[in-house]
């Protein structure tokens, strides 16, 4: 069933991202029971904000945070974005910027269930809670309602 999912996101995402997911970059995915993860490097480096925009604009994803470990440091800033269940796809976004500020890959994770797809959203917040602070937070009970 997973790669039925992988399938349709390969059709389907790529075309809609082609700047941010070119499938002739696209690292091997990794399967891991009931997800898989895709690594699509840059050509071109980005801010995350541009990246942002992009999964917002582009694909109407739902963005699950913006965190920033140090106000003083470019490294480490992150974005997790989400597709919307309702629209029956599984999936999530995660950009990271590098040491000068840009973001040079996108990683996507892909679910075979709603319900490990809302645990990995969970988690991801929580770890990146633990440290920094974030620009912009999804409640954990707002996130549960995109999935009911």
């Amino acid at each position: 069933m997973l790669r039925h999912f992988l399938n349709n996101f390969m059709s389907f995402v790529p075309l809609q991202l082609p700047q941010l997911l070119d499938v002739a970059t696209m690292e091997e995915p990794q399967f891991y029971g009931d997800y898989v993860l895709l690594m699509f490097p840059l050509r071109d480096p980005y801010d995350l904000d541009e990246v942002m925009d992009m999964f917002e604009d582009d694909m109407e994803l739902i963005t699950l945070y913006h965190h920033i470990p140090m106000r003083s440091e470019k490294f480490g800033h992150s974005t997790c974005a989400y597709s919307n269940p309702s629209f029956g796809q599984m999936f999530k976004m995660n950009a990271k910027t590098d040491t000068e500020g840009k973001v040079n890959r996108i990683i996507v994770t892909i679910y075979d269930s709603l319900e490990q797809m809302y645990g990995d959203l969970c988690l991801d917040l929580d770890l990146h809670t633990k440290n920094g602070f974030m620009k912009y937070k999804k409640d954990k009970a707002d996130v549960l309602i995109d999935f009911i």
